[in-house]
């Protein structure tokens, strides 16, 4: 016969078992809720909102906020320039750390024509107001601004992410280039010289 105790020790160790996939359940939807950033870098995430759909403790929001922008920082500066991997070595496994392609990388100075810079800032404006932040379908290219992006994308590819359906949008930097800008078209301001973080783009001919 199974005594009592086993019964309660295999009880607990299900109720826990329970607990650690539902903690994990809900860690994972949160980052697919933060996926939702990719090419909408201007929205907002109502995080209290999130955590009461999701059941969350105060405690344990809290928790989960502080581990993913602790996370934010390990990327942003110990990783700067690199990505991580998993390795298998004589059947174990490795976090191994790999230098990006620097072709992706953000340069400190960017030359960009005017007649770019208009084709950028009408790319970003189809994005913010037109498509509402979904992305382009590069691979139908069967319009002028599609085959537009395609060229600027071949220049700057710095200025695109790409989500892995076909789908490209205007990373970060992009997105904040594009709109400052329109900003400069809208109030007529001459396009010259433009510093964004540590890039600085400058402007050339009519």
């Amino acid at each position: 016969m199974v005594s009592d105790q086993n019964v309660h020790e295999s009880d607990h160790g299900k109720r826990h078992e329970g607990q650690r996939k539902e903690s994990f359940t809900k860690v994972y939807s949160i980052l697919k809720a933060l996926e939702a950033f990719e090419g909408n870098y201007h929205k907002k995430l109502n995080y209290e909102k999130l955590a009461k759909y999701l059941e969350l403790s105060t405690q344990d929001a809290n928790d989960i906020i502080s581990l993913i922008l602790k996370f934010q920082k390990l990327f942003k500066q110990i990783f700067l320039g690199h990505h991580l991997e998993k390795k298998f070595v004589n059947g174990a496994l490795y976090l191994t750390a790999h230098k990006d392609d620097t072709r992706t990388l953000i340069p400190h100075q960017i030359n960009m024509t005017h007649t770019n810079a208009k084709l950028f800032s009408d790319i970003t404006y189809t994005f913010k107001h037109v498509t509402r932040g979904k992305g382009f379908n590069l691979k139908l290219a069967n319009t002028e601004l599609l085959r537009n992006i395609k060229i600027l994308k071949m220049t700057f590819p710095y200025l695109f992410i790409e989500n892995g359906n076909n789908l490209t949008y205007p990373s970060e930097i992009g997105l904040l280039l594009g709109e400052k800008i329109l900003s400069y078209r809208k109030t007529h301001k001459t396009l010259s010289d433009i510093q964004l973080h540590q890039t600085r783009i400058i402007i050339e001919g009519e």
